[in-house]
């Protein structure tokens, strides 16, 4: 049994995750900085993946405890000790109170599954080429007909809209994953969707405006927002092949980066996400030796990135 608990992701190991692949997709500079020297910006704030991972620790004990009405106030409160130290007074959308009545309204919603918990919170190693994939999944579960195996994710975020399950390098690396394990007792993947909005209406455009009682004029009405959505995508096996050989290939222009010591800056990354990359600094400054500098003060750090171990992932990126 390979212990992951001590393995960095990268050429070195040569072992790698969805989260590593994936950073090097969005830029390999970024890839550099945050895998090959496990830069970080220390003490930025984390509320949405904090709270991502309070929403996931409630989610994992209620079907840990195979879905029993007894969990709920138990997996709520698992909530609430592990996000009240870690609220951020400025966020309005990720509260305390938004986050207890968030899994009030999915336990009402999901109160009855049309599956049986296999196994919750759970890691992997599989071959991959020369190479080996590690992957951990939220859930795992049998369907009960057609009966076989899902996997599922819960993804917290609030662009619950673009949510794409297919195509998808992460699900289509859980589903590869899986199907090395269990084979072709492997259905598919389920992608839980929970959407984190500060409001819990939005804009109907599909519907007749109406009188706006404030002001007077047409304005659109609006519509309970939806903020639970499930994605049910599966994958063929010259889907997961295609997947294998494009990572294969990903891999080896990871390889040639670090050959070359040369890692291409995809500037279109710099700003994803509606904020600025934490390495805009490095990327601007044309000193060698600023890292070291901006370590030595205080203004980055070194930590490197090990799936089971790490330091979690914004909820817009993924895990």
């Amino acid at each position: 049994m390979i212990d992951l608990r001590n393995k960095k992701i990268g050429i070195e190991n040569g072992m790698w995750d969805n989260y590593g692949l994936d950073c090097f997709r969005n830029c390999p500079q970024y890839y550099e900085w945050r895998i090959v020297k496990g830069v970080i910006k220390p003490g930025a704030k984390r509320t949405s993946a904090d709270f991502g991972s309070g929403i996931h620790l409630a989610l994992e004990h209620f079907y840990k405890n195979k879905m029993s009405p007894a969990s709920i106030p138990e997996a709520v409160e698992k909530f609430v000790q592990f996000f009240q130290p870690k609220v951020d007074p400025a966020d309005e959308k990720r509260t305390l109170v938004k986050g207890v009545e968030l899994l009030e309204k999915y336990f009402n919603r999901y109160k009855s599954e049309p599956f049986d918990v296999t196994a919750t919170e759970i890691g992997g190693v599989v071959e991959l080429g020369d190479y080996l994939y590690t992957f951990r999944i939220d859930l795992l579960v049998e369907w009960q007909s057609p009966k076989g195996l899902f996997g599922v994710d819960h993804k917290t975020t609030s662009s619950i809209n673009r949510v794409v399950a297919k195509p998808n390098n992460q699900i289509t690396g859980y589903i590869y994953g899986l199907s090395e394990m269990y084979g072709e007792e492997v259905l598919g993947y389920i992608l839980n969707s929970i959407g984190v909005y500060k409001e819990d209406e939005e804009i109907d455009k599909n519907a007749p405006k109406v009188i706006s009682p404030k002001t007077g004029k047409l304005v659109y009405a609006k519509k309970e927002r939806e903020i639970f959505i499930r994605s049910i995508t599966s994958r063929t096996k010259k889907e997961l092949m295609d997947w294998k050989q494009e990572t294969l290939h990903l891999i080896s222009q990871i390889k040639r980066c670090h050959e070359e010591d040369v890692w291409p800056k995809h500037t279109n990354f710099c700003s994803a996400f509606s904020s600025k990359c934490q390495y805009l600094d490095l990327c601007q400054s044309q000193d060698k030796d600023i890292l070291q500098t901006m370590i030595d003060i205080g203004i980055y750090e070194q930590s490197w990135w090990q799936p089971y171990v790490g330091e979690g992932e914004d909820e817009e990126e993924g895990k």
